[in-house]
C-alpha cells in the first residue's frame, strides 16, 4: 500500500519505518519545508523518505495522523486538498476528543481512530529507538470507517500485534484513563513511570482511578475502579523506565495534551455532574507550568 504518515515524531517515525519494512511506499508530511527526511532506528541504516510531496499524498491509499491532539485539525487542513475523498484516515494520538472535529473537517473520508501502547523515543532528529513493545487497537468512527477493518491486519503484519475494535471508544477510555494518572503525575515529578508504583503514591492513584472509574460508568464502560489501577500500574511496570509524553512536553517546556487527556475526562464528568478533584488538581497544575513557560 501507499501510506501517507502526517507527523514524523516518535510515533509517525516508528510506523513509517515498519510499514516500509513490510514492504509498503511510505511518504511524510512535515511541518518543515523538506522535500525528503532521513530515519532510521539505531544500529541500523538510516532510509531516506519522500516529504511533503503532494502528489503522493493524493495517490495515497491510507493517512496516518501521528501529530499531537491539538495539532490534528491544522494538519488535516494543510493535506485535505490533495486528499481524495475516499482515503482512510488513521487517527493515532493520546488523548480523546479531535474525532467529531475532523469528521466535519472530512465529510466524505472513512476515519479510523487508533491507539497504541508501544514505545518509541527520538534520540536524534533522525534516529529512532523503540522503546517498549505494545499492542495498537482500530476502529471505525464513521460508517464508512466501520468498514476498513483490514487496515488491522495491514498494521499488524507491520509492527504486531494491531487488533479491530468494533467498540473503539472502550479501547480508548482505558488507554485515557492509563494517560489520566501516569502522564499528569510523571510530568510533575519528572519522574520516569516506574516510579509511580511507590507506596506513597498509591493513595492518589486510588482518588484519581475512583473518578476516573466513575466518568467512564457514566459513558457506559463495565468497569470497576480497581481495574483502572491495576491496568495503570501494569503499564507503570511494564515501562518502568521510559518518560511519558507529557514528561517529556514538561522537561522542554513544550505544550502538552493535557486537554485531550485529563481535560477530556473532565468535560466528561462535567456533563454527567460528577466530581473529580484530584483530576482537577492535576490538570491545573500543568495548566499553570504551561503558563509559566512563557515567563522562565
Amino acid at each position: 500500500m501507499r501510506f501517507t504518515l502526517v507527523g514524523a515524531g516518535a510515533v509517525g517515525a516508528l510506523w513509517g519505518l515498519k510499514l516500509f519494512e513490510a514492504g509498503h511506499q511510505v511518504h511524510f508530511v512535515t511541518r518543515k519545508e523538506e522535500s525528503q527526511i532521513t530515519l532510521g532506528f539505531e544500529h541500523q541504516k538510516p532510509q531516506t523518505f519522500s516529504a511533503n510531496q503532494p502528489s503522493l499524498g493524493e495517490d495515497s491509499d491510507c493517512l496516518v495522523v501521528c501529530v499531537k491532539a491539538f495539532q490534528v485539525i491544522d494538519a488535516i487542513s494543510a493535506v485535505k486538498s490533495h486528499l481524495h475523498p475516499d482515503t482512510p484516515v488513521v487517527l493515532m494520538h493520546n488523548g480523546m476528543g479531535t474525532a467529531n472535529d475532523v469528521l466535519q473537517t472530512l465529510d466524505t473520508n472513512p476515519l479510523v481512530l487508533a491507539t497504541t501502547s508501544h514505545g518509541a523515543l527520538k534520540i536524534s532528529p533522525s534516529v529512532l529507538r523503540h522503546t517498549g513493545l505494545g499492542e495498537t487497537r482500530l476502529g471505525g468512527a464513521n460508517v464508512s470507517g466501520k468498514q476498513c477493518d483490514f487496515l488491522a491486519d495491514v498494521f499488524s503484519h507491520a509492527l504486531p500485534s494491531a487488533k479491530w475494535e468494533k467498540d473503539i471508544q472502550t479501547a480508548l477510555w482505558r488507554k485515557l484513563a492509563v494517560n489520566c494518572m501516569i502522564n499528569p503525575m510523571t510530568a510533575l515529578r519528572q519522574c520516569q513511570n516506574g516510579e509511580l508504583l511507590s507506596d506513597s503514591l498509591r493513595e492518589q492513584l486510588n482518588t484519581l482511578s475512583e473518578e476516573i472509574a466513575l466518568v467512564m460508568q457514566a459513558e457506559g464502560l463495565n468497569v470497576a475502579s480497581g481495574d483502572v489501577l491495576q491496568h495503570a500500574l501494569q503499564v507503570a511496570k511494564a515501562t518502568a523506565e521510559n518518560h511519558s509524553s507529557m514528561n517529556r512536553d514538561v522537561h522542554f517546556k513544550r505544550r502538552s495534551e493535557i486537554d485531550f487527556i485529563t481535560g477530556y475526562l473532565i468535560s466528561r464528568a462535567e456533563s454527567h455532574d460528577i466530581a473529580v478533584p484530584e483530576n482537577r488538581a492535576l490538570y491545573q497544575a500543568i495548566k499553570n507550568l504551561e503558563l509559566s513557560y512563557d515567563h522562565a
